[in-house]
């Protein structure tokens, strides 16, 4: 009974936090998706007409479909970068990969729309990339698909993610003993194989947080499209950004939104670890 009541207890303010900040919202966002809004003013009731709305709308299907693929591609260039970086650091340079890992944590103090202004300077037609390469007569012509493109909201969040998605994978690497690695390697388990059927597995809550992680801000992010996409960057961020916070507020049809985008994800999220436990069984 002890035991009981000190586990509790320990675990009691992590359990609070996680109720008032994420359980508490998330019930009241629900209520609102189904509420109605007469003269941009809320009204309590229940109308599956959001979620209609939502579901037979091209303009939101577009959007939907290209914000999966931009976070589904920026999350999966984003795990294995991470997961590298993480064996590099704890395997192959432990000494010096304790700086790196420093290193890369201080960078995320930076500021998020620093970082941001950051990749905004290097992907510009006027920017160090181009700048570069055409110093280095590569190309002799600004490239213009780096910047507000799609292509320049996958590479900003590549680059803002890595250091968030590193956390997790590093924390779990520096559980396996190298030994295990060592033995591995005498059976006959080396390279890609052994990456497959040692490593990954035992390093696979760590990945499947990463890609969590990744999956999640990635599709919900509305500041970078905004800043590096243009217009023809729209996501679904925005879009649910625009429901709260627009010239024509509906807090109804933005839950809506909010909701579907989250039933997405969890589901797209459960498929792919799944198949990542198929590929790395024995």
């Amino acid at each position: 009974m002890n035991n009981g009541a000190a586990t509790r207890r320990l675990l009691l303010p992590g359990s609070s936090f996680y109720v008032i900040f994420f359980i508490i919202p998330f019930i009241i966002l629900g209520l609102y998706s189904f509420w109605t809004q007469v003269n941009f003013k809320m009204h309590p009731g229940f109308t599956l007409d959001h979620y209609y709305e939502v579901l037979t709308t091209s303009l939101y299907g577009g959007v939907f479909l290209r914000t999966i693929v931009v976070a589904f591609l920026t999350s999966i260039i984003v795990v294995p970068i991470a997961y590298f970086l993480s064996y590099i650091m704890q395997f192959v340079f432990p000494r010096k990969g304790r700086i790196l890992f420093d290193v890369i944590l201080v960078s995320m103090f930076s500021g998020y729309l620093v970082r941001i202004y950051a990749w905004r300077t290097i992907l510009g037609k006027e920017g160090l990339l181009n700048s570069a390469l055409i110093q280095l007569r590569i190309i002799t012509k600004p490239i213009t698909f780096l910047i507000f493109s799609n292509w320049s909201i996958g590479i900003t969040l590549v680059g803002l993610l890595i250091p968030l998605a590193l956390l997790p994978i590093s924390s779990s690497m520096v559980n396996v003993s190298k030994d295990h690695l060592e033995v591995a390697e005498d059976l006959g388990s080396r390279g890609l194989r052994m990456h497959r059927t040692i490593l990954i597995p035992m390093v696979l809550p760590g990945i499947s947080t990463a890609f969590a992680i990744s999956f999640i801000l990635a599709a919900g992010d509305f500041v970078v499209p905004r800043m590096v996409g243009g217009t023809n960057g729209v996501m679904v961020g925005n879009l649910i950004a625009d429901q709260f916070k627009g010239l024509a507020p509906n807090w109804p049809l933005g839950a809506a939104l909010a909701i579907c985008v989250l039933a997405i994800l969890i589901a797209i999220h459960s498929i792919t670890m799944r198949l990542v436990r198929e590929f790395t069984r024995w």
